[in-house]
């Protein structure tokens, strides 16, 4: 049902600012408001503890970087949660789609744990092409590593969403990490170029706005691929029918969706005509421009992850 809006073994040291929830009263559980910090050391002898929920800001030595993300673990989640992990866009930062993606808002009510990494180097970005080394594969093996330390993860429910260079970081782990991915959604993504090899069929749901200015739908010669082309070459490494079903689901929004994937491995494209360069349904307004809110990305993309565990 669609929602319509109204192992690569590596060393690693951490720190951890730890963020305490506040109670909340009455109705749905809220994400969980920052009230007092205290700051953890974590290491391989002393791992991440998480004392309940709230949000917690894990700093760590990743490929010998120092890296970060956030963590918002609900007060009620699953047990084994998911884990959602979402990447921000160029220059972005995990605080700042932590606050605009309405991802958390979705953990509280669903019961998963999100984590929201930030890129390196200045602008902060991520190293999305296998062109250029594996620095943030490495970091996405750690933080994965670190969490389940710490949380009572499902190593079955690991997913990766991700926006613009985000996005694109979100279909490079879909390649180099499908042993730890279940299934990604890359949103107005600068795709990457280079090979894709996955150890397994990855679930794909793909959003993107026809008229995005940044990364444009039908790509932009040798320096990024068009969206479609991308998309049917994860039909076919999926193994899935060529014809896809298209239809409707919102006046500026159409999804089209391929069968007979191996593995259940489904792929789905949402094209939102006229849209540009954002989130569906963020609260952020970029100076891109609109792209839509008859669509509500992060509840898409919960729905399709919720429905794809890992086999």
């Amino acid at each position: 049902m669609t929602r319509i809006a109204p192992p690569r073994p590596t060393a690693w040291v951490a720190s951890a600012v730890v963020v305490l929830a506040a109670a909340s009263c009455g109705g749905a559980e809220a994400v969980p408001a920052a009230t007092t910090s205290t700051v953890v050391e974590v290491s391989p002898a002393s791992p991440l503890v998480v004392g309940g929920p709230g949000r917690y800001e894990v700093n760590l030595v990743s490929g010998g970087l120092e890296r970060r993300f956030h963590l918002v673990v609900p007060g009620s989640i699953a047990k084994p949660a998911p884990l959602v992990v979402v990447l921000h866009g160029f220059t972005r930062s995990g605080a700042e789609i932590d606050r605009t993606s309405g991802m958390s808002a979705l953990a509280v009510e669903e019961g998963f744990v999100a984590a929201y990494p930030d890129g390196t180097g200045i602008p902060r970005r991520w190293i999305s092409s296998p062109l250029l080394g594996d620095l943030d594969v490495v970091f996405f093996r750690d933080l994965v590593k670190v969490v389940s330390g710490a949380v009572d993860i499902d190593p079955r429910r690991v997913y990766v969403a991700g926006f613009s260079n985000g996005g694109g970081m979100a279909a490079r782990l879909a390649c180099d990490a499908a042993d730890l991915v279940a299934a990604v959604g890359p949103v107005a993504a600068a795709y990457p170029g280079g090979p894709c090899d996955p150890a397994r069929p990855v679930p794909v749901l793909a959003i993107h706005g026809t008229a995005d200015p940044i990364v444009p739908y039908e790509g932009l010669g040798e320096v990024l691929p068009a969206v479609e082309g991308v998309v049917a070459g994860w039909v076919a490494r999926n193994g899935c029918a060529p014809a896809p079903t298209v239809e409707g689901v919102a006046p500026e929004v159409t999804r089209a969706s391929w069968a007979g994937c191996g593995a259940g491995a489904d792929v789905l494209l949402y094209r939102v005509e006229g849209g540009r360069h954002g989130w569906p349904g963020s609260s952020d307004r970029t100076p891109w421009g609109k792209t839509t809110d008859a669509i509500d990305a992060a509840a898409l993309l919960w729905e399709f992850f919720a429905a794809h565990p890992m086999p």
